[in-house]
Order: C-alpha cells, then structure tokens, then sequence
C-alpha cells in the first residue's frame, strides 16, 4: 500500500473499524466516509481502506461477524460511492473483500475476464450483462498475492488505459 500512496494522485482514505463497530458511530462513519469518497474522486483516485488494526472476537464466530460487519460497510461505501462519482476503475483488495466489492459494492452478477493486470495472479473483470456494463471496470486483486509495488503497478496500468479511453 506504500508503493502505491507514493505515486501521487491518491486520496487515502480510512474507513474506521472501531467506529463501524460502535452502533452509535456506524452509520455516520459509513455516511462520512462516503463523502470523503465523492470528493477525493474529483480531483484524485482514491485509496479506500479500513483501519490496520485487526479487531477480533472472544470467539472465533464473534470474529467472523465483525469481520462480516465491516464488509457490509465497505461495500455500502462502495456502492454509494461509486453511485455518485461514477469512477472508470475499482480495484478490490483481499479475497473476500474483492468479491464482496464485485457483487455487493458494484452489483455485478456476472462478470467477463478480461484479461490479467498482472501475469497468473490479478484478472479485471468487467459487467456481462447490459444493465451493468456503464459500471466501472473491476480489479479483483487476491490477498497475500504480489509484491511490495504489485498494487502500484496496476493503479498504474488502470490510468494508463483510461487516457486511452473516451471520457
């Protein structure tokens, strides 16, 4: 994620796990979060993330519903996020958390592989059906998958294309 805050161009943004976590600061924090999102996407790309420190449960089944919360709304920022913007990428970062941006942040069902942003390891995905295919193209980048700079190679590469692409 540093190689990637280092090109420049990039609003970072955190969405914070122990607010969502807090039934009085949730839905402000998503709400809040969100605008950031809309704002940062004016002038920049935007690095959204949740906060680093892992956060668990007195049991692995708590765990897993905190962790199952905080993908609810990510995704919710996601989805309004990419509602109001309209952004021409995604790129979802982690295994669950990828496929949780793809089918609940950006709403596809079905998906075409387009081809790989990094050889044997990172596929974009775009919409497969007419109702979505105006959505943003969608990276699907697996956790625990490249090096230090993968990510900062595929934002790259993304904005790359899209000067290649009509606005």
């Amino acid at each position: 994620m540093q190689h990637a805050l280092a090109l420049g161009g990039l609003t970072d943004i955190e969405l914070r796990v122990p607010a969502l976590l807090d039934p009085g600061r949730a839905e402000a924090e998503v709400r809040a979060v969100t605008e950031q999102v809309v704002t940062g996407l004016e002038s920049a790309d935007v690095l959204l993330r949740t906060s680093r420190q892992l956060i668990t449960g007195q049991s692995p089944e708590r765990s897993l519903e905190i962790a199952g919360s905080v993908a609810r709304d990510l995704t919710a920022v996601v989805t309004a996020a990419v509602q109001r913007a309209q952004p021409r990428w995604v790129i979802g970062k982690g295994g669950i958390t990828s496929s949780d941006t793809a089918t609940r942040g950006l709403g596809l069902r079905r998906a075409w592989v387009l081809g790989q942003m990094l050889p044997g390891q990172v596929p974009a995905w775009g919409p497969a059906s007419a109702e979505e295919i105006s959505g943003p193209l969608c990276v699907i980048f697996p956790g625990n998958v490249g090096e230090a700079d993968s990510l900062a190679e595929v934002i790259l590469r993304l904005r790359a294309a899209s000067q290649c692409l009509p606005a």
